[in-house]
C-alpha cells in the first residue's frame, strides 16, 4: 500500500481496540508525513462560514448577514495552505481521480453525524464535467446518495479559480434548480470543495430556501 500524494509505502497496523468494532476498517490513504502536511480548523469557529474566528460572526459573514438577513452555517476542516493547493491542483486540475479517497473518512465522519433530508453537491457545468470527466466535490462524497437538485444555468464564462475576490462576490447566480423540485420542510445539506467568499454556497442556498427548505447548512473540504 502506497501514499496517494507521495507514492511511498505506507506501514499500517490495525489498532487493537478496532478488531472488536464492528464495520469496515478503512486503511489510511496518505502517509503520516504528507497528511502532517495539511492543518485542521481548530476553534474558536465562525459559526457561519466554519473558519478561524476570535469573536462570533467575522467581518465577512457579518456583511452576508446584512445582505441576507440570515447566515448559512458552513463547517470548513482545514486550511487552504499550501498542501491543500498543491492537492486541489492535482485533483481537481491535472484530474487525478484517486485522490478523491484522500479526505473521504472525514467527510464521512463529519455526514454521518448530521441530520438532512438532501445531500446536495455544488455542481459543474456540462463544460467542466466534458473536459475533466468528474465533479470533485461529488467525488469527496464518493459512496453516498447525493441528490443532484442544483444545475448550472450558466455554462461559459471565466472559472471561479480564475476570478478576483471582487469578481467572485459579484459573479451573478449560477444555478437553478431541477424542475418539479419541492423541499418543504425539507433540511438540506450542501456540500463544495473551497470555500473562499461564500459567493457560490449563498446562491446555491438562496434558491434552496426560496424552494420551501427547512434548513441550509453547508460542509467544505477547505476555505
Amino acid at each position: 500500500m502506497k501514499c496517494l500524494l507521495c507514492n511511498r509505502p505506507i506501514y499500517w497496523q490495525v489498532p487493537i481496540a478496532k478488531l472488536f468494532l464492528f464495520g469496515p476498517l478503512t486503511p489510511p490513504r496518505i502517509c503520516e508525513r504528507c497528511r502532517a502536511k495539511f492543518q485542521h480548523y481548530m476553534g474558536p469557529f465562525c459559526p457561519c462560514c466554519g473558519r478561524s474566528s476570535g469573536n462570533g460572526l467575522c467581518a465577512e459573514c457579518r456583511r452576508w448577514q446584512d445582505q441576507y438577513g440570515w447566515v448559512l452555517h458552513n463547517r470548513c476542516l482545514y486550511h487552504y495552505n499550501q498542501a491543500m493547493k498543491e492537492f486541489m491542483h492535482r485533483y481537481k486540475f491535472v484530474g487525478d481521480y484517486r485522490l478523491r479517497a484522500v479526505f473521504h473518512a472525514e467527510m464521512q465522519s463529519f455526514i454521518d453525524r448530521q441530520q438532512y433530508d438532501y445531500l446536495v453537491p455544488i455542481p459543474v457545468t456540462q463544460e467542466t464535467m466534458a473536459t475533466r470527466g468528474f465533479n470533485q466535490t461529488a467525488g469527496l462524497i464518493d459512496g453516498y446518495d447525493g441528490h443532484l437538485l442544483l444545475t448550472r444555468a450558466v455554462e461559459k464564462g471565466v472559472p471561479q479559480s480564475a476570478k478576483s475576490r471582487e469578481q467572485r462576490l459579484q459573479t451573478p447566480q449560477p444555478f437553478k434548480l431541477q424542475p418539479d423540485v419541492s423541499l418543504d420542510h425539507r433540511r438540506i445539506l450542501l456540500v463544495d470543495d473551497i470555500y473562499t467568499t461564500g459567493r457560490t454556497l449563498y446562491h446555491a442556498a438562496t434558491l434552496l430556501k426560496a424552494a420551501g427548505a427547512a434548513s441550509v447548512s453547508s460542509l467544505t473540504l477547505s476555505g
